[in-house]
């Protein structure tokens, strides 16, 4: 029985298979040939198949391990859900992260403006240059970040639920403002969280 059981788990094990060894190592010879002389290309090729069939284990197991992961709604149940007091007035920080916000926009079915999700958020306190920083997440997309006045606010919400370090949950909103002289819409992101300041770090002047 154990027998078996070591061979089905031997199977499951991630594998690069030969095509991929014979293509990478041809690839390597070719490189290699390239730079000094083609009499090389085929010793190298040869012992860089060797390496990675003997390695070939390792190499897969790390390429699945940085595959990123599929993205998958948040589930309420796992993770602590804010109030829904449907205000949305609490704007954050989205200028760095305009294409990833025009992502999700796009992936929107048409006519279906502000749409509510729900935004994931997650303190970074490893941060070397803010250890309050907060950052939302959308769809597995970072989209903002709490500006520090915020941030701290959010934080002692945190501690006063019982909550440090943990992700969690509230509905969001994508709107846009002014395209100005780019002639590009620029988007913001406002979330249903009540926080003492809700200063607009995004919002128009």
């Amino acid at each position: 029985m154990n027998s078996k059981t070591d061979s089905s788990h031997d199977e499951q094990k991630p594998k690069i298979s030969i095509l991929s060894i014979l293509v990478l190592s041809l690839f390597f010879g070719l490189i290699v040939g390239a730079g000094t002389d083609k009499m090389h290309i085929l010793p190298v090729a040869l012992v860089a198949a060797v390496i990675l069939y003997t390695n070939r284990e390792k190499i897969a197991a790390q390429s699945t391990a940085q595959k990123p992961h599929a993205s998958s709604e948040p589930d309420p149940q796992l993770h602590y859900a804010w109030p829904q007091n449907n205000q949305f007035d609490c704007v954050v920080t989205a200028r760095p992260y305009q294409p990833a916000i025009q992502q999700i926009v796009q992936q929107q079915e048409a006519g279906t403006s502000m749409p509510v999700f729900q935004a994931c958020l997650v303190p970074d306190e490893s941060n070397p240059f803010d250890t309050d920083m907060v950052y939302v997440t959308i769809h597995n997309h970072t989209v903002a970040f709490l500006d520090r006045i915020q941030a701290q606010h959010f934080q002692n919400l945190l501690k006063e639920k019982g909550l440090s370090g943990q992700t969690t949950l509230c509905n969001a909103m994508i709107s846009t403002i002014d395209a100005g002289e780019s002639g590009n819409p620029q988007y913001i992101i406002k979330l249903d969280l009540a926080l003492l300041d809700n200063e607009a770090s995004d919002s128009p002047n």
